[in-house]
């Protein structure tokens, strides 16, 4: 695009947010990420010190720059990479070894009838967006639609878009998603070549913050405590309102929150697994950023969310991306120490391609970190032997794992599994008295979890009871959609749940100290 002379001291990316111009900048234009990379076609600005960290010598001469660190003073042309619009994103929930707990109630088929009424179910990831489209006559799954969301622009979590949302860019952001939510539904529409008046309702979840953002919530008491909300209830509105498509005639329901974050997401998991009509115990983890998990049953939940850091979705790692086509999303290790890899997109038989790796995945961190354990090249601290210590571990080309990446790892997992074990020990029970671990989302669906468990990522004593079970977010809002799970059930669970709020636990910081440690 071309951008006129700049009259203003706005960086690049600052500019480029103002026209709706999508950026991934997940350290919401700090300089520490070095994501936000953008290739000028000409008018340039000189290199600075952060760009020259990031980019190699000959980037910088064929026009590489970041784009928040470039103040252009004339008029310019610039290239904008949309390599992240191919991330992968599951749109489907897991029913393997599970059947029973999953087991709908009417399975729909796929037939298509003339002048069919449909819903439409939407998961707003902090990442990652979602939809599905339901003919709610057969209860079939008909259409799958997913995108980035682009609210990345603002940072890659939740407080980074909280602090710019505060910071006068509330209306921008929600200006964003909901372009993109705009975005999926029409693309549904088109795909099975349906009117916007044949859809009778949307459901949406996501965590607190993605739903204040999308309604416009003021975020000022969100991200400082006491951490108060706005909102937290089940709301229900029009699409117009609420999407901004006054074309569509449109109910449309917000499902409700615990807490400033445990959100809506964790909600519909909640009611999808049933964890509410169940006697036994049961744990939901949905690892990320904000890593939020519920322990509960029919009788009372508890419920936290622990700051893990953006590690396992790419953001503070050397190498870290998203998972895109290229980067790598497992590892095995030979007992030379020679590590070999899979690539997403890799593709298979003789006569194609390998896909060359140009960075690496949460999954792949794991399994590289439970390798390099595994053949002693770095210790139960985490450290690295001598030979890698100074380099780190290069894996293929410029894909790197640096002894700061581990350290990022390792107080990702250390905070995870610290929520855990106060979730267990504030329910009064032992490990072997929960019957099921379920790890909701792409992430933990592709996760290995026998290398998870080794690097203290999950508890030894819930490997084998720990089950991958997809899009919940999904899953759940469709319970609701189809009338399954009521509001009353939602509200009750909203009554039934313990927030605990890890920072008061007085031995929570030995515990995430503890397992820094593998």
């Amino acid at each position: 695009m071309i951008i006129d002379r700049s009259k203003q001291q706005k960086n690049l990316l600052e500019m480029l947010q103002e026209k709706n111009e999508y950026i991934s900048a997940p350290c919401n234009g700090n300089g520490i990420c070095g994501k936000c990379i953008v290739r000028y076609k000409s008018g340039a600005t000189e290199p600075t010190k952060q760009d020259r960290e990031f980019l190699s010598e000959k980037q910088l001469e064929q026009g590489y720059r970041l784009a928040c660190q470039s103040y252009p003073t004339e008029e310019y042309k610039v290239e904008i990479p949309e390599l992240e619009e191919t991330i992968e994103v599951l749109s489907q929930w897991e029913n393997q070894r599970t059947e029973e707990i999953l087991k709908n109630t009417a399975e729909g088929t796929a037939e298509k009838t003339e002048n069919a009424l449909y819903g439409i179910c939407i998961d707003i990831g902090t990442t990652t967006l979602a939809a599905l489209l339901v003919n709610l006559e057969t209860e079939a799954d008909c259409q799958t639609a997913v995108s980035v969301n682009h609210q990345r622009a603002y940072g890659s979590d939740v407080l980074s878009r909280i602090s710019a949302s505060n910071g006068g860019k509330k209306w921008e952001i929600q200006r964003c998603i909901r372009q993109d939510l705009q975005k999926l539904i029409r693309e549904l529409l088109q795909k099975e070549k349906i009117t916007e008046q044949q859809i009778q309702r949307i459901v949406i979840a996501g965590n607190t913050t993605m739903c204040h953002l999308l309604r416009g919530f003021s975020c000022e008491t969100l991200g400082v405590a006491p951490f108060l909300p706005v909102d937290l209830s089940w709301m229900e509105g029009s699409a117009a309102d609420f999407l901004g498509m006054k074309e569509l005639d449109t109910k449309v329901v917000i499902l409700p929150g615990i807490s400033a974050f445990v959100g809506a997401d964790i909600m519909a998991g909640i009611a999808k697994m049933n964890m509410h009509r169940s006697e036994g115990y049961h744990l939901l983890l949905d690892i990320g950023t904000n890593g939020e998990m519920v322990l509960g049953n029919c009788r009372h939940m508890y419920v936290t969310s622990t700051s893990a850091g953006p590690a396992f979705e790419g953001g503070n790692i050397s190498c870290g991306m998203a998972g895109i086509p290229g980067v790598i999303s497992h590892v095995f290790m030979e007992e030379t120490g020679k590590a070999g890899f899979q690539v997403i997109g890799e593709a298979d038989g003789e006569n194609k391609k390998k896909q060359q790796a140009i960075g690496i995945c949460g999954t792949g961190m794991i399994d590289l970190v439970y390798e390099l354990r595994k053949h002693q090249m770095i210790d139960e601290h985490g450290t690295y032997s001598d030979l890698y210590f100074d380099t780190g571990y290069e894996l293929a080309g410029k894909v790197k794992f640096t002894q700061n990446d581990i350290r990022e790892i390792q107080m990702a997992k250390a905070a995870i599994r610290a929520g855990v074990d106060i979730l267990v020990k504030k329910a009064g029970i032992a490990f072997d008295e929960v019957d099921d671990c379920y790890l909701a989302g792409g992430f933990g669906t592709k996760i290995d979890i026998t290398k998870a468990a080794g690097i203290g990522l999950i508890p030894k004593e819930l490997e084998v009871k720990t089950i991958p079970v997809g899009n919940t977010v999904l899953a759940g809002t469709k319970e609701v959609l189809l009338g399954r799970i009521s509001k009353d059930e939602l509200e009750k669970i909203q009554t039934m749940a313990d927030v605990i709020n890890l920072a008061e636990e007085n031995d929570f910081e030995e515990m995430y100290l503890s397992y820094m440690d593998f």
